[in-house]
C-alpha cells in the first residue's frame, strides 16, 4: 500500500491559521459495500507529533484506548465514525498511520520453523495486500452460510472496530468474574456476536447456547468463512530464514509498530 506525501494539501488548525497538513484519501478494502453510505474511500491525515502526545500518554495507554484516539484525531472524514468502521478497513487505516508516520519498513522477531530459533528481520508494509468482501451480503447486511455437519442454516455479520472492543472488554471482565480455569471465552464471545440467525431462530439467549455447543468441525468451519468473506489486509507475509529457506507466516503486531527505536525508510 504505497502513498505519496502531497505537500500541496492545506488544511486549517483548531486556531483556524493554515498549516501544511498532508492527508491522503484511503480506500477501503469493503468498498463500502457494508456502510449504509456505501463509502468505498476516507480522508486520512498523516501523523504528526501531536498524534505522538497520544502514543505516549500513560492514561490512554493504560486503558487500551490509544489506537482509538488516534483513529479520532487522524480520520479526518465526516460521513463515517471510527467506531463503525469494520476491523478490516481499520486495519488498513492503521497500517496506512505506520508507514506514513514511520516509513515502511516494520522490525520483526520470529520463529524460524525449522529450527524453532528467534531471528530479526523487516517487513515491507507496502507489499502487503488488501482482499475485499468474498461474498454477496443480504438486504440486512448479513451472510448465509450452511453449516456442514450440523446442517444447521446461519447467517451472520462481520464487526465493526468498536464491536471488536466491546467484545474484548466482555471476556476480561468474565475472566475476572470467574477466573474460568484460565480458559478465555473469546472464541465463542466473538461467533455469538456474529452469529445474528440458526434455522429461524434470532433470539440472542437461542444462539448463544447453539454456539457453546456447535460441533468443533462445524465452528472451525464457520470460522474459515468469515475469514475468507471478511475483507481487509492480508498479513501472511514471506519471509526468509537465516539458513535462506522461505516460509510464510503472519506479521506480528508488536509494541514496535507505533513506538520504532529508529526510522526505516526503503
Amino acid at each position: 500500500m504505497e502513498t505519496t506525501l502531497d505537500q500541496s494539501k492545506i488544511a486549517a488548525t483548531e486556531n483556524n491559521e493554515l498549516t501544511e497538513v498532508p492527508f491522503d484519501i484511503i480506500p477501503l478494502p469493503s468498498e463500502g459495500l457494508l456502510y449504509p453510505n456505501g463509502k468505498k474511500t476516507i480522508k486520512v491525515s498523516y501523523m504528526t507529533s501531536k498524534c505522538e502526545n497520544i502514543l505516549t500518554s500513560p492514561n490512554l495507554i493504560r486503558s487500551g484506548k490509544v489506537l482509538d484516539k488516534l483513529m479520532e484525531m487522524c480520520v479526518k472524514d465526516p460521513e463515517i465514525k471510527v467506531g463503525d468502521l469494520l476491523t478490516g478497513d481499520r486495519n488498513q487505516i492503521m497500517i496506512f498511520l505506520r508507514s506514513t508516520g514511520y516509513g515502511s519498513i516494520y522490525p520483526v522477531r520470529i520463529m524460524d520453523p525449522e529450527t524453532g530459533i528467534e531471528f530479526d528481520t523487516e517487513v515491507d508494509l507496502d507489499l502487503l495486500k488488501t482482499k475485499g468482501i468474498d461474498g454477496t451480503p443480504d438486504d440486512n447486511m448479513e451472510f448465509s452460510f450452511t453449516l456442514p455437519l450440523s446442517k444447521k442454516k446461519l447467517k451472520f455479520k462481520l464487526l465493526t472496530s468498536s464491536e471488536g472492543e466491546v467484545i474484548l472488554r466482555k471476556v476480561e471482565d468474565m475472566m475476572k468474574l470467574t477466573g474460568n480455569d484460565g480458559i478465555s471465552p473469546l472464541l465463542t464471545t466473538r461467533l455469538s456476536t456474529m452469529v445474528t440467525q440458526v434455522d429461524q431462530q434470532r433470539d440472542n439467549i437461542y444462539i448463544d447456547g447453539f454456539i457453546e455447543n456447535m460441533i468443533a468441525g462445524d465452528s472451525l468451519s464457520l470460522r474459515l468463512e468469515i475469514d475468507r468473506v471478511e475483507p481487509g489486509v492480508n498479513m501472511e507475509y514471506t519471509f526468509t530464514s537465516p539458513s535462506g529457506k522461505k516460509f510464510q507466516q503472519t506479521v506480528p503486531i508488536s509494541a514496535d509498530f507505533f513506538f520504532p527505536t529508529q526510522i526505516n525508510t526503503k
